[in-house]
């Protein structure tokens, strides 16, 4: 029985990960489960045990990238001691992401397509105001923020400015300079959130 998990877990596994090449090479509306089928080495019949259709695989990415800010978190929050520190570092990570990590790229792809934005993108959008209201909640604890700051609010509000940030650099550069977007917001925006000393503190790259 543990091998029939295995195996199921590793096809599994090889789906998703040649779902997330086809849909980056070819775009989720110009793919087939024909195309991933073949790069995954696996039969039609394999896919449907573990997926119904192309949205479903689809939707699957995005959750295996929905856990990423809620690692990152724990792996930042372990090396800063300043919580608002962290959330600069993860912005940063999660850009990098971008770049490097096939699935975190496919996922953003995903949830700008109106299929997925429908069913997905609320739970997305809820996951990360939540890992950002969390450090927010933590850098209040500790006196960092303002004393006016809403944690909820601001949260929300942060979240959004991150993702309209990704959009216009997409739309204008391609992307290209997410970094310095992201370096420009952050400093023009953590002024308000936190209080004078913490923000001498504050590495915006």
């Amino acid at each position: 029985m543990s091998s029939k998990r295995e195996k199921s877990a590793h096809t599994r596994a090889k789906l998703l990960r040649a779902a997330a090449e086809v849909f980056d090479r070819e775009g989720f509306s110009g793919s087939s489960l024909t195309a991933v089928c073949a790069r995954a080495d696996v039969s039609k019949g394999a896919l449907y045990c573990h997926f119904r259709s192309k949205e479903a695989l689809g939707v699957a990415i995005i959750e295996e990238q929905s856990l990423l800010w809620h690692r990152l978190r724990d792996e930042v929050l372990a090396v800063e001691s300043s919580p608002v520190q962290a959330l600069i570092v993860m912005s940063f990570e999660f850009v990098g992401r971008l770049e490097t990590d096939l699935t975190v790229r496919v996922s953003a792809k995903l949830l700008r397509e109106a299929v997925f934005f429908d069913v997905a993108a609320a739970a997305q959008v809820i996951g990360w105001v939540t890992v950002v209201r969390d450090l927010l909640s933590l850098a209040s604890e500790r006196g960092e923020l303002r004393p006016e700051v809403n944690v909820r609010h601001a949260a929300e509000q942060i979240v959004a400015e991150l993702l309209g940030l990704q959009f216009v650099a997409q739309a204008l550069t391609g992307g290209t300079d997410l970094r310095v977007r992201l370096s420009r917001l952050w400093r023009a925006t953590s002024g308000c959130l936190v209080t004078a000393p913490v923000r001498e503190k504050l590495r915006f790259e």
